[in-house]
């Protein structure tokens, strides 16, 4: 009789925790829900945006994978040369001019 009353006790202790547990997850799903609707108005509204700047930029440009070799090489040089001389730059500004840089 005894083994009985522990078995429903046991029962009902189980029952209770996974509905408690089934609740909280309700309550997360709801606000996960609630989240994902923001987030999609906001990703409308920015990608409402994008297209509109999109127009006025004039478009996308050619990939470099598809234009000429040579000329995409030069394009890379002069970033390349633009990045180094701002460096130059920003470094000469915050280093006093008796610092050497050893690399």
């Amino acid at each position: 009789m005894w083994w009985l009353l522990i078995w429903v006790l046991v029962v009902l202790l189980s029952g209770v925790y996974i509905g408690a547990r089934a609740w909280g997850l309700w309550g997360q799903t709801k606000e996960l829900g609630s989240e994902l609707a923001i987030a999609q108005r906001r990703l409308d509204a920015v990608q409402g945006q994008l297209e509109v700047l999109g127009e006025k930029t004039g478009g996308p440009h050619e990939l470099a994978v598809f234009s000429d070799v040579a000329t995409a090489r030069k394009e890379r040089d002069r970033a390349r040369a633009a990045g180094h001389r701002a460096r130059r730059r920003r470094r000469a500004v915050s280093h006093p001019m008796g610092v050497k840089h050893v690399d």
